[in-house]
């Protein structure tokens, strides 16, 4: 390998740059370690990245390079000079020892002609970069105290582009002789050259900002991982030795057409023309605008183009959803918003979701007429792999984009500049106008997609010490983002909420947060969260609005008419038998009947129960289908493996869902009406936020407050199954442990670790005499009651009972106390903060959404550091029940081998296949035990260890359909799912 040969440039210009030896045998990149042949020069590495950050922010809307323009202090022009520039340095520190000595061919040829060091501990060259940038900026006029404040925190942002930054003043081994820091100078040089910058003076700024800092680092990460897959292509290309801006132009053509091939598109507002909530929403059956929605869309409805924070507290059924959908078709208009993300509070709704908002996006796209534009979609929770519309979105992508469209012509390089949207066909057909691409369904690139809903988690990411949470912070900036059940957290990620909120106005973005009802403390802290000074609350329902930079928010009560249900209200003992008879009872008199309790186990168990009690009544809902002359039964939680679970939802809502269902069946799609005639459903928490069913009665588990009503929201909640509910024409509500002081059923029914007992005395003391509970107008009074941070005394209990709650309560505000100071110090820090705090290692990258019954809780990669993720919980483990016979299969009947040490890294067909059989587990002797003898899973290269699949999934050998493991059996059934059984 030789250095390229500079060709003649013909007659000399009196500035041509005339290269040194070093700067042309600089390498940054390899064919033993890229796609590809041949090497490529530093200085062309650089140069590419600047053009992907170049060609990446010609598609961004003109509010993205406006914020560039304020961070830098300059015109817009300059700006995004400076910015994509600076994204190029991002490597300069492969301009050192610590880096060249890696390729040892290549090598040699640099110490020829610069002095070699030894390279034992070699520096990553992100951190060299970020340690040599400030000083060679000070060579180019970069020289005051502020410049050279604003040059270090800037050589953090792009030196950290492979996942964390480095506060670190001196290195070892980064090449600090004089023809080091010569030809070190000479890229800095060439780049700015290129960007037209050579003359230019350092911006005009006094500091740099947090915001500033993820912007820059989010784009130099993205614009890093385009330009890196461009391929070699042999010997390099001498012309940016001679003429960077020159070679600069070239490969902005091959950015573009890049990026047309990963499909990041133009960012452009996806309702050009604003239409009535009643034409954007026409696509729904017998659509007409709610009262919420109308006064959303007024007040949002102003001449301001300035992000907002919109807070909406409404009951069951008052169109929260399309009412944020809408807000964003109108923030995006207003503010140039690049897109929209909603966060929910698990996979379930994640995946439920998907679906309404990919059906809103097509129907968004096409309604004017057929535009040209696409849109992507993505989905991103941990189980994303088994979401099959999102898979096949994802395949139905990749088959697009590989066949060749021959009815386009070849796009000029002034078209793309001008029009850099790879599709130009007329589109009519919704579905094919959402698409789903397969660069962004990598967790960390997914929330560059445009449009996206997943977990929380997925965004709370953004504001925790893990790699590359920048570029998370940078997908959600400029952008609408929807929380949606913002009630649903502890008091630990609500702190993280708080800074994910915190982050997001900093970052201009909108933020949209619905609940049924909050606490008023809540709602005091989010809107602190947003910067404004909390207001009275109006009546509930109720919405607020506050627009950046406004000292306080607009508050009104969203009137009526609404649907008022008054629900009869009835105590039941909390025993297993009792439960499954009354079930039973209730299901014999037609209807559909829910059991919500608030165990797996205490699920499983009245299963058992409901099944032993109907006998040859008794009908299986997985297994089979409806019986005109049986009883009905499902059960659904969360400790099935991941595709029997999404099976058990998929029926949920097919039997109670809104009718007719659409569901396959042995491949063909059916469209019919499935509801039964009667019907059990026992399940736990995975049924009780956003999933869209509806029971003729229901039997609960005694549970916070807020909680237990937003089950009972599921009662009558369709309006078209009305005329055949059975005996159950008023919507009646069973809980179990209300009749007696709950103290007992906490200890007994081991309610205590699922929920603070604090809220389980003081919700059972707010519905004490109360044969009724009318919805919407109770919920907000009794929330308030239970919730009430100054724990009032309670009249008429037993001196016993108020020690136990006088007990409960100081225990709560502990934990409170604690939740608050863990989640302060869990996330990065404020933006105006950030900067100022020490840099703390990363935590890797942490996984885990909540699987309710068995949360699991995101964890560092040291397993002596605190748990601290996006969730606080006990410790999970992802886990795959195999079945051993004369060697370890996959399915029970023994069809395909497990290959637990012999997967290959490019088997995603069986990757799949085995993820599909897992599931997340939190039982801490079973997590113990199976640490304590490890499967091997296969090395680095081979088995499930090396795929990225599974790295972190446990197998589990069972044999005859169980193990032992310790003193606790587990046993994998077909109906109940995994079981435990303790042996004393």
């Amino acid at each position: 390998m030789t250095p390229p040969t500079v060709p003649p440039s013909g007659p000399q210009q009196p500035n041509a740059h005339q290269p040194s030896a070093a700067v042309q045998v600089l390498w940054a990149k390899s064919g033993q370690k890229s796609e590809g042949e041949g090497w490529l020069p530093v200085l062309h590495h650089l140069l590419d990245v600047g053009a992907c950050a170049q060609a990446i922010l010609e598609r961004e809307p003109p509010s993205t390079r406006a914020l560039l323009a304020a961070d830098f202090g300059t015109d817009t022009d300059t700006a995004l000079r400076w910015t994509c520039a600076l994204s190029a340095l991002h490597d300069l520190g492969k301009a050192s020892p610590a880096f060249q000595h890696k390729a040892e061919g290549l090598a040699r040829q640099v110490w020829q002609v610069l002095p070699w060091q030894d390279h034992s501990a070699a520096t990553p060259h992100g951190t060299v970069t970020q340690v040599l940038l400030p000083g060679l900026l000070a060579e180019h006029g970069w020289t005051s105290a502020a410049s050279q404040r604003v040059a270090a925190r800037i050589a953090q942002a792009i030196g950290c582009h492979h996942g964390q930054r480095d506060t670190r003043d001196r290195v070892p081994d980064r090449g600090t002789g004089e023809e080091w820091k010569a030809v070190q100078n000479e890229l800095l040089t060439l780049v700015l050259q290129a960007f037209g910058l050579q003359d230019a003076p350092p911006p005009p700024i006094q500091s740099w900002s947090g915001e500033a800092f993820m912007r820059l680092a989010g784009l130099t990460s993205f614009a890093d991982w385009v330009g890196s897959s461009f391929v070699l292509e042999g010997e390099p290309d001498p012309l940016p030795f001679r003429d960077p801006a020159a070679y600069l132009e070239q490969k902005l053509i091959q950015a573009r057409a890049e990026l047309d091939r990963i499909g990041w598109t133009v960012r452009q507002p996806l309702a050009p023309e604003l239409r009535t909530p009643d034409e954007t929403f026409a696509y729904l059956p017998s659509f007409a605008a709610r009262p919420l929605q109308t006064l959303l869309a007024e007040l949002l409805n102003v001449p301001s183009d300035r992000p907002a924070l919109v807070l909406v507290e409404a009951p069951m059924g008052e169109g929260k959803t399309e009412a944020a959908l809408y807000a964003h078709l109108q923030l995006q208009r207003a503010a140039g918003h690049r897109g929209l993300y909603v966060a929910l509070p698990t996979q379930a709704t994640g995946n439920a979701m998907y679906g309404r908002l990919r059906t809103f996006l097509g129907h968004q796209v096409t309604a004017g007429g057929g535009e040209a534009v696409t849109v992507d979609l993505q989905l991103l929770h941990g189980g994303a792999a088994m979401q099959g519309t999102y898979q096949a979105d994802l395949e139905r992508t990749a088959q697009a984009a590989a066949r060749p469209n021959t009815q386009a012509p070849a796009r000029s390089a002034e078209e793309q500049r001008l029009f850099p949207l790879p599709n130009e066909q007329k589109l009519t057909d919704e579905a094919e106008s959402v698409r789903a691409a397969e660069w962004f369904s990598h967790r960390k690139r997914a929330l560059l997609s445009e449009y996206g809903v997943g977990t929380v988690d997925q965004a709370l990411l953004g504001v925790l010490n893990v790699n590359h949470q920048f570029v998370r912070l940078w997908g959600l900036g400029n952008r609408v983002v929807v929380l949606d059940e913002v009630h649903a957290y502890d008091t630990y990620t609500t702190q993280l909420i708080h800074a994910l909120c915190r982050w997001l106005r900093a970052l201009n973005s909108s933020v949209v947060l619905m609940s049924a009802t909050l606490p008023d403390q809540t709602r005091r802290d989010l809107l602190n969260a947003w910067g404004v000074t909390p207001d009275a609350p109006p009546c509930y329902p109720r919405l607020t609005v506050a627009r950046l930079g406004d000292a306080a928010p607009i508050s009104r009560h969203i009137p009526g008419p609404r649907r008022n249900v008054k629900l009869r209200l009835r105590p039941l003992d909390p025993e297993v038998a009792t439960l499954a008879a009354q079930a039973v009872t209730l299901a014999a008199q037609g209807g559909t009947v829910a059991v919500i309790v608030n165990t797996v186990q205490r699920a499983q168990q009245v299963f058992v129960a409901v099944r032993k009690l109907l006998g040859d009544r008794f009908q299986s809902m997985y297994q089979g289908s409806r019986h005109p002359e049986r009883i009905g039964v499902h059960l659904y939680h969360a400790r099935y493996p991941a595709d029997e679970r999404l099976d058990r939802e998929e029926r949920t809502l097919r039997y109670l869902g809104k009718q007719p269902a659409t569901y396959t069946k042995k491949g063909a799609v059916h469209t019919e009406d499935m509801r039964p005639e009667r019907f059990i459903l026992i399940a736990t928490q995975v049924a009780e936020q956003s999933l869209d069913f509806d029971a003729d009665v229901m039997i609960s588990d005694l549970a916070p407050i807020d909680l237990l009503l937003q089950r009972a929201g599921r009662l009558h909640r369709h309006a078209a199954n009305e005329g055949r509910r059975g005996a159950h024409c008023i919507p009646t509500l069973y809980v179990a442990g209300l009749a007696d002081w709950p103290k007992a059923a906490l200890d007994a029914h081991k309610w205590k670790y699922i929920y603070a007992p604090a809220l389980l005395y003081r919700s059972w003391y707010a519905l004490q005499g109360r044969d009724t509970v009318a919805l919407p107008d109770d919920l907000d009074l009794l929330v308030q009651r239970v919730y009430d941070p100054l724990c009032p005394a309670l009249e008429g209990l037993t001196d016993d009972q108020e020690r136990t709650l006088r007990c409960a309560d100081r225990e709560l505000n502990s934990l409170r106390r604690t939740h608050i100071t863990t989640g302060g110090q869990a996330h990065i820090g404020e933006p105006d903060t950030f900067l100022e705090l020490p840099v703390q290692p990363s935590r890797g990258e942490p996984e885990g959404e909540p699987v309710q019954d068995d949360p699991a809780a995101t964890a560092g990669e040291e397993a002596d550091e605190p748990r601290l993720g996006t969730r606080l919980g006990d410790e999970s483990l992802r886990i795959v029940p195999l079945h051993r016979y004369d060697t370890v299969y996959l399915d029970a009947k023994g069809r395909e081998t497990a290959q637990v040490a012999t997967l290959r890294r490019d088997n995603w067909d069986l990757a799949r296949k085995i993820y599909a059989r897992s599931l997340q587990i939190s039982r801490h002797d079973v997590i113990a035990a199976l640490k304590a003898n490890p499967t091997v899973r296969g090395n680095e290269h081979r088995g499930w260890a090396a795929h990225p699949l599974l790295r972190d999934a446990e197998p589990l050998e069972l044999v005859n359909g169980e193990i032992l493991l310790g003193k606790t059996r587990l046993r994998l059934d077909l109906e109940l799912g995994l079981v435990y059984e303790r042996l004393e």
